[in-house]
């Protein structure tokens, strides 16, 4: 039950910073569309219109909610990856999307918030024999396995590689002995290795790993994404080119700058000082989450924080890093500036439960 003292523990930094990055982001996304029209940000807009909603929701309602429902909220998640792998929508030469009237959701975006809130509640549960019996830590890796088998086989890499990170982060925060994290690491190396060798991983796949390496050996295919990247953000110097006059895009040297390279508008049209503004502004945002959950005596709530913060971080350090060379291209949205609803959606959601985690992380005094 809400009560109108939680106000007073509620994070208004994260909230400032929530509220920034969606401004930049809905302008840059607008910048990197409006040759097309206004359909992508007004579409855009009506998504953050129903985030709110769900922040709302999920900010008032104690985050033990979550909990109960999290047998039915694992099904459900399941479910609806085995609905794309039937009916799904192709795109791109992958099957993540699920088409109801005129929504396209993808399903593996609320897959990650899934996992962060029934994994929680599964280590919550067996927190004691999980550190110390390995049957349970390999139950809780069990508990993973389905979701993250159903979207790599959509393919969807990227959203494989954050299910990965959520689950070593959750493990690695509930105090899970670290040579079973390395073992089950090394294991997922070799798992990667022999899928390399069998085909199992997709060419496009290989190809976009050796461009990482050396993209101008592939600057006509692979690499071609990476290189104009670099040079987008290059070409914005100190303080840009200003909003809405970049070229790069819009003449389309790099591609898909509406969703996965979009921080190359930023880099391009805001230079260094954006860019940097931007950063620290996801810096401050995963510097809060951590500062709730040492704040939180709730083992349930601080798991939830640990998989949300790992959740951010992955997308953050990905996406950004891989339009700086930093990493492969993957294909992951960054949050709050990226086109797509359902990515959206999930971050309002996922951060609206950790303000109901910082309302509830102390005791509230009398008086």
């Amino acid at each position: 039950m809400w009560e109108k003292r939680m106000w007073k523990q509620v994070d208004w930094l994260l909230f400032v910073v929530m509220f920034l990055l969606q401004l930049i982001g809905l302008v840059v996304l607008a910048s990197a569309t409006y040759l097309s029209g206004w359909a992508k940000v007004t579409r855009q807009v009506i998504w953050m219109v129903v985030g709110v909603c769900a922040f709302v929701f999920a900010f008032r309602n104690d985050y033990h909610l979550w909990a109960r429902w999290s047998s039915w909220i694992y099904w459900l998640n399941l479910l609806l990856l085995i609905a794309v792998m039937l009916f799904g929508h192709e795109q791109y030469g992958a099957q993540r999307w699920l088409r109801i009237g005129s929504i396209t959701l993808q399903p593996s975006e609320f897959a990650k918030a899934a996992l962060i809130i029934t994994l929680a509640s599964f280590i919550a549960e067996h927190r004691e024999n999980l550190l110390t019996d390995f049957r349970t830590f390999a139950r809780a890796g069990l508990h993973t396995l389905p979701s993250l088998v159903l979207v790599f086989l959509q393919p969807d890499l990227g959203t494989s590689l954050v299910l990965t990170m959520i689950w070593l982060g959750m493990m690695f925060f509930a105090g899970v002995p670290f040579r079973w994290l390395l073992t089950t690491v090394l294991a997922g190396l070799t798992l990667f290795g022999i899928g390399w060798q069998k085909g199992v991983i997709k060419d496009y796949q290989k190809q976009r790993l050796v461009a990482f390496v050396d993209p101008y050996s592939r600057a006509n295919k692979e690499g071609y994404h990476i290189i104009q990247s670099q040079l987008a953000i290059g070409s914005g110097g100190l303080t840009g080119k200003g909003l809405f006059k970049g070229r790069m895009g819009k003449l389309g040297f790099v591609p898909a700058q509406h969703t996965d390279f979009i921080f190359t508008v930023v880099g391009e049209e805001g230079g260094f000082l954006l860019a940097s503004t931007v950063v620290i502004l996801f810096a401050t945002l995963l510097w809060r989450i951590l500062t709730i959950m040492a704040e939180t005596e709730n083992v349930l709530g601080g798991l939830i924080l640990a998989g949300t913060f790992c959740f951010f971080a992955a997308h953050i350090f990905i996406n950004i890093g891989m339009t700086l060379r930093l990493m492969p291209i993957t294909g992951l949205p960054l949050p709050f500036f990226s086109l797509g609803g359902s990515n959206l959606l999930v971050c309002y959601f996922l951060l609206g439960v950790v303000q109901s985690i910082a309302a509830r992380r102390k005791r509230l005094a009398f008086g």
